[in-house]
C-alpha cells in the first residue's frame, strides 16, 4: 500500500472568501460521478401550512420559487467538493480506526473498539457543551433484564420471518439475524456497567421500564397477521417528556467516557470534510475541520474508517432525492417543498455523501422514511392503530390496525388532498387496551406522561361536548357522531352523507367480527355508539418526515461500505443510520425502537470486528 492519496473533496475558501482551487496529488475519485438522473420540471401551486407556506409567504429569502427536483438536488449533494490545500491540513494523529459520528452507533462502535485494544479517533460534528443523544427507546430481542420484567421472549426464526415479509423481502437478513443472536446480550452487559455507576437506574420504574408491560391479555400482538412484541426499554423518566431521554444522558453518555478512559480521542466541533484513499484504493483518512477556528486536520486509520454520522433530515437536497416516496407524494400534490416538511432532526447526511464521494451506493429503493401521514397529538387524545380513520370524501381507505401506526399513516398520505379524521367514542380505552405495541401506540405502563395512557385520560375527561370549538390540542367532542362532523366542517352534503354511512358500516361490521370492506382485525374493531364521540383532524398532503430517515449506504454483513458493484470499499465501514438494507420499503417496527437497538448491535459488533480481525479478512475482495 503506498501513501499517495487520492482526496476526496472540499472547496476551499480563503481569508479573503475568495474560493482557491488548488489541487492535491490526485483530485479524481472512481466511482464519485454524480449518478445519472432523469430531468423533473418544476411546479408551482400552494400548499397546507407546512414547508411550502414558507416560499409563499417569501420567508426563502427568494423572490422566485426555488422548487429543486431530484435531478438538481442529486447534483448539488453528490457532486464531490475540491480538495483543501495540503499545506493547510495539519496531522491529527494515526489510529487504528477513525469513527465519523460519535452519537449512538458511533458511541457503541468507539466502545467496542477500544475494549478490544483498539486505538480509536472519534470525529464528532456537535460542539461538546450542546452535545446531545437523540432518543431513548431502545428495542431489544431476549435481553435477560427485559424477560424478567414482563417483555415477551422473541423466536428467532419468527422474527426473522416477520421482518422479511413486512419489508418484501428487500432487507439484508442477516443484519436482522445479528440483531436477534446479539441485541439482548449487548443490553444485559451495558445494564451490569451502569448498576456499577448508577445501581438505581435500571432497577426503579420511575426512570426505566418495558414499554406497555402493564397491558393486559385484551392486547393484541398480531393485528392482522403483523406480529409485535412488548421488548422496548425506555428510558426515561416517566414523568418526563419526549427531551427527558435518560438512556444519552446516563447510557451513552458512559460509554463515551469510558471509551475515552480506554484511550479513545473525541474530537467535539469538528466537522468531516471529505475522505483520502492510497494509490490502492484504500480509505486511510479523514479530512476535518475544526469550527472553532476553521483550520483543517487528517485523521488516518490504519484499519478502517466508519460512517456512524445519522441520517439526512435536515438536509432538503438528499431528501428529495433519497426519499422516493415523500418526492413522489410531493409531486403528486405539485409542491416539491412537502418532501421536506415537518423534520425533527439535526443530522445533514455527511456521512452518507462521505461514502457516496469515496464510491459507496446508496441501497436501492423504493426508499421511505421513518414515518409518513400521520395526524393528531399522542398523549392527548385517542390514537393510534384503531379508531376508524375517513378522508376528504367521507370514506374509509384502510385497515386501520395493520401495521401499526406507519401502516395507516402511509395510507393516509395517499388520499385525496383535504383532511384526515380519526374517531372514536366514549368506549376508546378499550380500543387502546387492543392495541399493539407498536410504534407510536399509547404506553399502557401507568404513570407515563410521555405517550402514556394517565395523561391521555385525564385530557379527555376534561373535554365539553356542548362547544362548538376543539380542544386546545385540536380534539372534538360532541353528543352525537353527525354533530361531530358539523363541528369539524369539513365535509359538503354529499361527503356528510358518505361519512354517516360509514360509520353505520363500521359499526355493523364491528358487531358482527368481520370487517368485510378492509379486513380490520375483529379483536380491536370495537363499536363506536357511546356518547359522547371524538375526533382529532389532520391534512392528507401532510407530510409527516418523522425523527430520522432510514435509507443508508450499501453496506455488506460485515459492516463494510459497498462500491456500485456491491463489493466492498477496502478501509470503509458504517453502521447505525448511515447503514442500509435494513427498513427499505418501510420503517420496520415489530419492536418499537428498532432504530436504537440497531445501533447498538451494528456498532458493538462492528467495533470489536475491526479491533480483532484483519481488514483482509473482513474485505471480501471483488473477483
Amino acid at each position: 500500500m503506498g501513501n499517495e492519496r487520492i482526496t476526496i473533496m472540499k472547496r476551499n475558501t480563503n481569508n479573503e472568501g475568495k474560493e482557491s482551487h488548488s489541487l492535491s496529488r490526485r483530485t479524481f475519485l472512481a466511482g464519485a460521478a454524480v449518478t445519472g438522473l432523469a430531468a423533473a420540471g418544476a411546479l408551482t401551486g400552494c400548499a397546507p401550512k407546512t414547508a411550502s407556506e414558507k416560499s409563499a409567504s417569501g420567508e426563502s429569502g427568494s423572490t422566485a420559487p426555488e422548487h429543486r427536483w431530484q435531478s438538481q438536488a442529486a447534483a448539488d449533494w453528490r457532486t464531490p467538493p475540491e480538495p483543501i490545500d495540503e499545506g493547510e491540513i495539519a496531522d491529527g494523529g494515526t489510529f487504528d480506526i477513525v469513527v465519523v459520528g460519535g452519537g449512538q452507533s458511533g458511541t457503541w462502535t468507539a466502545r467496542s473498539a477500544t475494549m478490544n485494544g483498539a486505538s480509536v479517533c472519534v470525529v464528532e460534528a456537535q460542539p461538546e457543551d450542546s452535545f446531545f443523544y437523540i432518543g431513548g427507546e431502545v428495542a431489544v430481542a431476549n435481553s435477560e433484564w427485559a424477560l424478567e420484567r414482563g417483555a415477551d421472549h422473541i423466536d428467532k426464526i419468527e422474527f426473522m420471518t416477520g421482518w422479511l415479509v413486512r419489508n418484501a423481502n428487500r432487507t439484508n437478513q442477516r443484519l436482522i439475524r445479528n440483531f436477534v443472536d446479539y441485541s439482548g446480550q449487548i443490553m444485559d452487559w451495558s445494564i451490569s456497567e451502569i448498576d456499577e455507576v448508577d445501581p438505581d437506574f435500571y432497577h426503579n420504574t420511575d426512570r426505566t421500564n418495558i414499554y406497555s408491560a402493564e397491558a393486559d391479555d385484551r392486547m393484541v400482538m398480531d393485528p392482522s397477521g403483523y406480529k409485535f412484541y412488548r421488548s422496548t426499554i425506555m428510558h426515561r423518566p416517566i414523568t418526563g417528556g419526549g427531551s427527558d431521554w435518560e438512556w444519552g444522558s446516563v447510557v451513552m453518555t458512559h460509554h463515551r467516557e469510558k471509551a475515552i478512559e480506554e484511550g479513545a480521542e473525541w474530537h467535539f466541533n469538528t466537522y468531516a470534510e471529505y475522505l483520502e484513499k492510497d494509490d490502492s484504493g484504500r480509505v486511510i483518512a479523514v479530512v476535518a475541520r475544526n469550527q472553532d477556528d476553521d483550520s483543517y486536520v487528517r485523521y488516518t486509520g490504519t484499519r478502517g474508517v466508519v460512517l456512524t454520522a445519522g441520517d439526512f433530515q435536515a438536509n432538503e437536497d438528499m431528501l428529495r432525492d433519497l426519499n422516493d416516496e415523500y418526492r413522489h407524494l410531493a409531486e403528486n400534490y405539485g409542491d416539491i417543498e412537502l418532501a421536506t416538511s415537518g423534520g425533527m432532526g439535526v443530522k445533514d447526511g455527511m456521512g452518507i455523501k462521505l461514502g457516496v464521494w469515496a464510491g459507496g451506493h446508496v441501497e436501492a429503493g423504493p426508499r421511505t422514511g421513518m414515518n409518513t401521514g400521520q395526524s393528531g397529538p399522542w398523549e392527548t387524545a385517542p390514537w393510534g392503530p384503531g379508531f376508524m380513520l375517513l378522508n376528504q370524501r367521507g370514506l374509509r381507505f384502510c385497515n386501520e390496525c395493520a401495521g401499526g401506526t406507519e401502516g395507516s399513516g402511509y395510507q393516509s398520505s395517499r388520499q385525496p388532498k383535504g383532511v384526515i379524521i380519526s374517531v372514536a367514542d366514549a368506549n376508546y380505552l378499550d380500543t387502546v387496551a387492543c392495541m399493539p405495541p407498536a410504534h407510536g401506540s399509547i404506553n399502557l405502563t401507568s404513570k407515563v406522561t410521555f405517550h402514556g395512557i394517565d395523561p391521555l385520560k385525564e385530557k379527555m375527561a376534561a373535554l365539553d361536548p356542548s362547544s362548538d370549538e376543539p380542544s386546545e390540542d385540536g380534539v372534538y367532542c360532541a353528543n352525537t357522531f353527525e354533530e361531530l362532523l358539523d363541528k369539524i366542517g369539513c365535509y359538503n352534503e354529499e361527503q356528510k352523507a358518505n361519512a354517516l354511512q360509514e360509520w353505520e358500516k363500521w359499526n355493523q361490521y364491528a358487531e358482527a367480527g368481520l370487517d368485510e370492506d378492509f379486513a380490520m382485525d375483529a379483536r380491536i374493531m370495537k363499536p363506536l355508539t357511546t356518547p359522547p364521540f371524538y375526533a382529532i383532524t389532520g391534512n392528507a398532503e401532510d407530510i409527516y418526515v418523522g425523527l430520522c430517515q432510514t435509507t443508508g449506504l450499501d453496506t455488506d454483513f460485515n459492516g463494510c461500505v459497498l462500491d456500485s458493484d456491491l463489493f466492498p470499499i477496502p478501509g470503509l465501514y458504517a453502521a447505525g443510520n448511515n447503514s442500509g438494507n435494513r427498513y427499505i420499503v418501510n420503517y420496520c417496527t415489530p419492536i418499537s425502537g428498532m432504530s436504537l437497538g440497531l445501533c447498538m448491535t451494528e456498532g458493538m459488533l462492528l467495533g470489536k470486528r475491526l479491533a480483532t480481525t484483519e481488514p483482509e479478512d473482513i474485505e471480501q475482495k471483488k473477483a
